[in-house]
């Protein structure tokens, strides 16, 4: 082929007064331009480069992949697969950042200035981050950083995540040593690269190898229905392992019926159909005012006369329910299920279509007044636009400097509110939400009864071996502390004279967990045993006297109940919720739940997950792998129920 200066000239039309001419300009062209040699020289060194950033970023990807790992008791070909992917998964992150963000700027760069070497290190610097942060997440919550965790954290003025000042420390600590190793990871990538050293071609081969054997490992598991392989998908950030269920149904590994039974597609077309007849009423015989009182995350073994007595005493008094759980292991899904009646799986249809809540609904169509008054801001998860949405007026969050203030504030409002309302002889629904449980805070100079306990939490020091004692004696003391408000509000209702016609609801959004069962879970929105769904449930309600429920109930039977019985609602209960009425249980088989990330089917002896894509996953009770992978009718019902209150727009 000819040179390309050649090619211009001849097609310039070969005269020799244009031939001199540029000639003239060829030596300009040369003078200002990179040949194709130095352009190939350049590429080469860039890509040489990408590939020894992601080789020289593997020690710390693969320190941070064990914050995702399989238990280590796990089978030795599950380590091993997991072992492949994160080798392949990580060098691949760090790899294809670079070439996409990187190597185009190299390629025209003969030396790398200040500038550019300041770009480098922080872009490396953002993709450790990401990595590590991610990594403590799921570590501590079994899920990963998603647009829902960042909205909480950044917009949520410290109302709902907050850490203490150790936490910080260690936040501190761990930055400083990432942004080091980014440092010398740029350095030492450019020093290799411009020396052409060899040895990150071969690394990078393993790596793919070990990445391609992971996806076929993952594709063969997915189709026979091996769950502790396929589960890495969900441990991995990123990580979209390959299927090959065609292929494999062509070559006879697998039949269409076998994988129909491994996998249950949920329907995510159509809008929300709630309730599914408009409510219909009956004059009640007597109107009676709700109080909804929920402490966050108040576990249910904290009902005790030890821990809080004042609750424990209202228990004795009215009808206390033992086996109560909450719809959901996180706040927006044990608020929602309380108020929809349904399962968290319809948050977002809820949120989209901005339908109230039918007890929001049914306050409002009876003239009630409708109080909120919630220590955190109802904006951060929107309850404003799901469960109060369309409420005008609605108060959005409480006045203080600290928890403790705003728990304090929303009592008063509170009090406040019902004053009024009595005044009036207007009947009213009072939602009040206490949160210093929620961050295991107690005020200072308040009594601390259960030692010894931590002054202060540092998230990042808790592991399997921490010792739970002491946070969970600090947690006791916060719910030791919560029941003096709750105490407060009671003893209110009492004095006022409100207790003989109001309809009192004291339970919790979700429980909490202090590794109850050995395996690293702290908190709450990471698992659905009891620890983290099971909550106290104490229903006052006037001429139904007083007794104690041992049979199963759940947060969905709140709304069943109140709805018929204080409002008059007489549309069949499965209208508008799937509950029960509290003070006429049926045994439950099962009983629905949901986070933020996936969905569980509660049974007696097993609990059954079902991830954003429809696979199963089967737990013990105490969230170790079940060997009963047994596909019963509860299942099927059970996700007939995730998708019963969608219509389809053809319809």
């Amino acid at each position: 082929m000819p040179n390309p200066q050649v090619f211009l000239f001849w097609k310039a039309g070969g005269a020799s007064a244009k031939i001199a001419l540029n000639c003239i300009k060829l030596t300009e062209i040369k003078a200002s331009l990179p040949g194709r040699a130095v352009i190939y020289h350049m590429f080469k060194r860039s890509l040489s480069f990408a590939l020894w950033l992601a080789v020289l970023s593997l020690p710390l990807s693969l320190y941070y992949s064990s914050f995702y790992a399989p238990s280590a008791k796990s089978p030795l070909y599950v380590l091993a697969v997991y072992t492949a992917a994160a080798c392949g998964h990580f060098f691949l992150y760090f790899c294809i950042a670079a070439l996409v963000l990187f190597v185009p700027l190299l390629c025209f760069k003969k030396q790398i200035s200040k500038l550019n070497f300041i770009y480098l290190l922080l872009v490396t610097l953002a993709l450790e981050l990401v990595l590590a942060v991610d990594a403590h997440v799921f570590a501590l919550y079994r899920f990963h950083v998603n647009l829902a965790m960042l909205d909480l954290f950044f917009n949520a003025g410290g109302e709902v995540i907050s850490f203490s000042a150790a936490t910080y420390a260690s936040i501190f600590i761990e930055l400083g040593l990432i942004l080091l190793y980014a440092l010398a990871s740029v350095s030492l990538a450019l020093l290799f690269s411009r020396r052409r050293l060899r040895g990150a071609g071969i690394v990078a081969l393993v790596c793919l190898g070990l990445y391609l054997c992971s996806n076929f490992a993952h594709a063969y598991a997915s189709a026979k229905g091996v769950l502790p392989i396929t589960e890495i998908a969900n441990r991995l950030p990123l990580y979209k392992p390959l299927t090959m269920n065609s292929m494999l149904i062509k070559m006879g590994v697998i039949t269409k019926e076998e994988l129909a039974n491994r996998k249950i597609t949920m329907s995510s077309e159509g809008f929300f159909n709630y309730p599914k007849e408009k409510l219909t009423y009956a004059p009640p015989a007597e109107r009676l005012n709700v109080v909804f009182l929920l402490v966050d995350a108040l576990r249910a073994d904290m009902l005790t006369p030890e821990i809080m007595p004042h609750s424990w005493d209202f228990a004795q008094r009215n009808w206390h329910f033992t086996n109560s759980h909450s719809a959901s292991n996180s706040t927006r899904g044990g608020i929602f299920g309380l108020f929809y009646g349904l399962p968290p799986a319809y948050w977002q249809v809820a949120l989209s279509s901005g339908i109230p809540s039918c007890v929001v609904q049914a306050v409002r169509d009876s003239n009630y007044a409708l109080g909120v008054f919630t220590s955190a801001t109802v904006y951060k998860p929107e309850f404003h636009q799901t469960v109060f949405a369309g409420e005008k007026n609605l108060r959005v969050h409480s006045e203080g400097k600290d928890v403790f203030e705003r728990d304090s504030n929303a009592i008063t409002d509170f009090i406040a509110f019902a004053e009024e309302n009595k005044a009036k002889g207007q009947p009213f629904f009072g939602f009040v939400f206490l949160d210093n449980v929620h961050s295991a805070a107690v005020p200072k100079d308040f009594p601390h009864p259960f030692e010894p306990y931590l002054k202060t939490v540092n998230h990042m020091e808790l592991n399997a071996d921490t010792d739970r004692e002491p946070y969970f004696n600090l947690y006791k003391n916060a719910a030791f502390y919560a029941d003096s408000n709750v105490q407060r509000v009671l003893d209110y209702l009492d004095k006022s004279d409100l207790s003989s016609n109001t309809v009192v609801i004291l339970t919790a959004d979700h429980g909490e967990e202090f590794n109850d069962n050995g395996d690293n879970y702290w908190g709450h929105n990471s698992n659905f045993t009891k620890a983290q769904t099971q909550v106290p449930l104490v229903v006052s309600w006037p001429g139904k006297g007083s007794g104690v429920e041992n049979e199963l109930s759940v947060s969905y039977d709140i709304s069943a109940t109140i709805l018929p019985q204080v409002f008059g609602v007489t549309n069949p209960v499965r209208d508008y919720s799937i509950g029960q009425n509290l003070f006429d249980l049926r045994p439950r088989s099962y009983f629905l739940t949901g986070s933020y990330l996936e969905n569980g089917i509660v049974e007696k002896d097993r609990i059954v997950l079902i991830d954003a894509v429809g696979m199963l996953q089967f737990k013990n009770p105490d969230y170790s792998d079940s060997a009963n992978t047994a596909r019963t009718p509860n299942l099927l019902e059970a996700i007939g129920t995730f998708s019963e209150y969608l219509e389809r727009g053809d319809k």
